[in-house]
């Protein structure tokens, strides 16, 4: 955070110096080596800004999938509307907010589709009788 600090300040003092009577006192080593720093600092911001966009891009692409499968179990007839206005809603969400509505719509699926999460009910002899696969051989 003070780095931050420490280049708006320059940037502001920059800004003073460039006035017509002040130009002569800008010290334009200095100059060269803020600018230097400052290319590197956005550079590493720029490919920062790409991976969170693919990552972005992911959760919205895996709670899009999750959704429309949730609305299309669902037998309310609402289901379809209300799913498409909660999808074009998360384009906007901070990256927290994103991560915490995964997780709930993560939940919500798992609730929706249980069995596709864990073993199947044998409904003739109920899930006492299931064996535990990673002990067969």
């Amino acid at each position: 955070m003070e780095n931050r600090n420490t280049h708006s300040a320059y940037v502001r003092e920059l800004l003073t110096s460039l006035s017509d009577d002040k130009i002569p006192l800008i010290d334009f080593d200095r100059l060269k080596s803020w600018l230097a720093e400052t290319s590197a600092i956005l550079e590493g911001a720029q490919r920062m800004q790409q991976e969170s966009d693919v990552l972005r891009q992911d959760y919205l692409g895996r709670i899009g999938g999750m959704v429309k499968a949730i609305a299309a179990a669902n037998r309310h007839p609402d289901a379809w509307a209300t799913a498409l206005t909660y999808l074009e809603s998360l384009p906007s969400l901070s990256a927290s907010d994103l991560v915490e509505h995964y997780r709930k719509t993560a939940a919500r699926f798992r609730d929706a589709f249980p069995t596709s999460f864990g073993p199947a009910l044998d409904r003739t002899r109920g899930s006492r009788n299931l064996k535990d696969v990673s002990r067969c051989k």
